[in-house]
C-alpha cells in the first residue's frame, strides 16, 4: 500500500474512535462517515468540538427536525470541518427550507441536497438549485416510476449542479442507464443510482459506461466482488481516475483488506462490500488531489469530493435505517 494512501487509512482509523466518543449510540458506520469528513480534509477530529456541534444542532433544531436524527453527527461533522460551525448550520437550515417549501413531512435526503449546496459554495444559488432538482425528480420519475424515490433527490441535486439543460441531463441519464442496466438484472435500483452518478461527471455517456462496467469485472477477477446494493453508486466516482483499472481496483481492495482488521471496520460493524466503498472513497480522494485526468471526462475534484461525501452520507442513512427495522421485527 502506498504510504499516502495508508496514512489516510490510519487517520480514518482514528477519527472513527473519536467520532464514536463524540456519538455513542450512533450507527457505527455512520461514525466511519463523520470521520471521513476530517480525513479527507488529513484533520483530526475534535471530540469536543462535535459535542459543541451536536448541542448548536439541538438549540436551533426540532426534536423532530429532519437535520438531527441520524444526520445529527455527519452534519456535525461537516460543521467542525468548515472553519465556521455555526454559519455553515445556518446556511444548511437556509437551503433545507427551500426544499421544505410546499412539502409537510421532512426528508433525510432532502438535507443531504443542502448540505451538497452548501459544501460546493453555491448556497446563494439555492432557489434555482432547488427547483432545478424538483424538474429532475419529476422527469426521473415520468420516465421511472417505480424506481424514482425521495432517496434519488440526494443525486438529483449533483446533477442539477451540472452547466446542462434539464433535458441534457435527462436524456444522458437515461442513455447511461439504458447502457448497465442489463448488467444488473433485479438491480435496478442501484443501477439507476449508479447512472445518475456516472451522469454528474463530464464524457461521453457510452465511454462512462464501459468503463464503470470494466471497473465492475476487474473487481471480480480481483476476487472481491462489487456490492451491488446502495454501495453500487460509489463505483462511478472511479470512473474519472487516469490509472490502469486492475492497478486502480488493486489499492482499493488494499485498503478494504487493511480496514477489515481494524476496530470499528470489522465484521460485526460492516459487510465486505461496505468495506469496498470505503476503499474506493479513500483512492477517489487521494487521485482527487490533483492526480485525475482533466478535461471533459471528468468533473472538477471539488465536485467529485462533494459526489463522494454524498454517497457516504447516503449509505450511512440506508444502513442505519436498514439497522432501526432489523431491530424492531
Amino acid at each position: 500500500m502506498r504510504s499516502e494512501i495508508e496514512k489516510r487509512c490510519e487517520l480514518l482509523v482514528e477519527n472513527r474512535k473519536l467520532a464514536g466518543k463524540a456519538s455513542f449510540l450512533d450507527h457505527d458506520f455512520i461514525k466511519v462517515v463523520a470521520a471521513s469528513f476530517f480525513t479527507e480534509k488529513d484533520k483530526t477530529a475534535d471530540v469536543e468540538e462535535l459535542k459543541d456541534c451536536k448541542r448548536l444542532i439541538r438549540k436551533k433544531q426540532g426534536i423532530f427536525s429532519e437535520i438531527r436524527g441520524n444526520n445529527e453527527l455527519v452534519i456535525a461533522a461537516k460543521m467542525a470541518v468548515s472553519g465556521n460551525p455555526e454559519e455553515y448550520l445556518d446556511k444548511l437550515i437556509d437551503v433545507y427550507k427551500e426544499f421544505q417549501k410546499g412539502k409537510i413531512l421532512g426528508s433525510s435526503y432532502r438535507v443531504l441536497a443542502a448540505a451538497s449546496i452548501c459544501d460546493t459554495g453555491r448556497e446563494s444559488e439555492a432557489e434555482s438549485l432547488v427547483e432545478k432538482t424538483y424538474e429532475i425528480m419529476k422527469g426521473m420519475r415520468k420516465d421511472h416510476p417505480f424506481l424514482t424515490t425521495d432517496e434519488d433527490t440526494s443525486f438529483a441535486v449533483l446533477l442539477a449542479m451540472k452547466d446542462k439543460s434539464t433535458e441534457e441531463i435527462l436524456a444522458e441519464l437515461e442513455e447511461i442507464y439504458q447502457l448497465i442496466k442489463k448488467n444488473f438484472a433485479f438491480h435496478e435500483n442501484a443501477a439507476y443510482s449508479l447512472s445518475q452518478v456516472l451522469a454528474t461527471f463530464d464524457g461521453q455517456a457510452e465511454l462512462k459506461s464501459e468503463k464503470v462496467m470494466e471497473l465492475f469485472e476487474a473487481f471480480k477477477n480481483a476476487g472481491a466482488k462489487y456490492g451491488k446494493g446502495y454501495e453500487l453508486a460509489s463505483l462511478g466516482i472511479l470512473v474519472g481516475i487516469d490509472k490502469n483499472i486492475e492497478d486502480l481496483v488493486s489499492e482499493v481492495v488494499e485498503v478494504a483488506e487493511y480496514l477489515s482488521g481494524k476496530k470499528g471496520f470489522g465484521i460485526l460493524n460492516m459487510n465486505r462490500h461496505t468495506r469496498l466503498m470505503l476503499g474506493t472513497m479513500i483512492v477517489s480522494e487521494i487521485y482527487s488531489d490533483g492526480n485525475v485526468a482533466t478535461g471533459a471526462s471528468v468533473a472538477s475534484s471539488a465536485l467529485s469530493a462533494v459526489i463522494a461525501a454524498q454517497l457516504c452520507m447516503y449509505v450511512a442513512i440506508m444502513s442505519a435505517a436498514s439497522a432501526s427495522a432489523s431491530s424492531s421485527n
